[in-house]
């Protein structure tokens, strides 16, 4: 039976340890794949570092940064709509960037229609920090708060004084605001984004080449992304434009 036992903990070990060695030289992979994206890039060789950017992104890579190489990347190669798209993923995960905000409204402004992400409206307006806080630190403001909540919760049984009614009373109304703004940066996170990449488009009436064009959009114009529908994707563009376009010509 100890033999058993030895040999059950001594499997657990050996295995534990393979993942650990494997987790590790995955992780020495990736910064050698974008040690070398980097070097093509600073090399003026664009092309290769896209393929590695992009390649590491099919692997199921997120990272902030690695989104705004690709975006700068695809500038430097005249490819406007894939640089913007970029631009647009990083700022999910870095929202406070200012060099990443600069080259996105320099890439804007590069393209022909210069359309801006859609505002979040007046709650965000009212709640300004929902634009500045990623989804994952608000969601870690959360957990803070919540912890914050309790903590006064218990102290307050043993320390029946004003100033803990007084401060729980104030912890609990961070707590809700810290909870509604995570729900709408929730939900602005899945209203979905998409970018011409095509030179220019026809938006159509309806799902049909043969259709009216209601209007045209060009290279690198931010659009939102509605209902898709085999080759055809319903978009709109702010408050009183909408239509269909092919889905191959977007990035979303």
């Amino acid at each position: 039976m100890k033999i058993k036992k030895l040999y059950i903990i001594l499997t657990i070990l050996f295995s534990t340890l393979i993942s650990t060695n494997q987790v590790e030289a995955q992780k020495k992979d990736i910064s050698y794949q974008v040690s070398l994206a980097n070097a093509f890039y600073h090399e003026k060789n664009y092309p290769a570092a896209a393929t590695i950017f992009e390649e590491l992104i099919s692997q199921g890579e997120t990272n902030g940064y690695l989104y705004y190489n690709l975006g700068n990347t695809y500038m430097r190669l005249g490819n406007k709509g894939n640089a913007i798209r970029n631009y647009l993923r990083a700022q999910l995960l870095l929202p406070r960037n200012e060099n990443l905000d600069a080259n996105l409204r320099y890439a804007i402004n590069q393209t022909q229609d210069q359309l801006s992400p859609p505002p979040g409206g007046l709650i965000t307006g009212i709640l300004f920090w929902v634009d500045l806080i990623s989804l994952f630190e608000h969601f870690e403001l959360l957990i803070l708060c919540n912890f914050i909540f309790w903590c006064i919760c218990i102290a307050s049984l043993y320390y029946r004084k004003p100033l803990w009614r007084s401060l729980k009373k104030i912890s609990i109304m961070i707590l809700l605001l810290s909870f509604f703004s995570t729900g709408i940066k929730y939900h602005l996170s899945k209203q979905i984004l998409g970018v011409i990449t095509d030179q220019k488009v026809a938006v159509k009436s309806d799902r049909n080449t043969q259709n009216i064009t209601l209007f045209e959009l060009h290279e690198g114009a931010i659009i939102s992304v509605g209902q898709e529908d085999g080759k055809w994707v319903y978009i709109t563009v702010g408050s009183d434009k909408s239509g269909w376009v092919p889905i191959e010509s977007i990035s979303f």
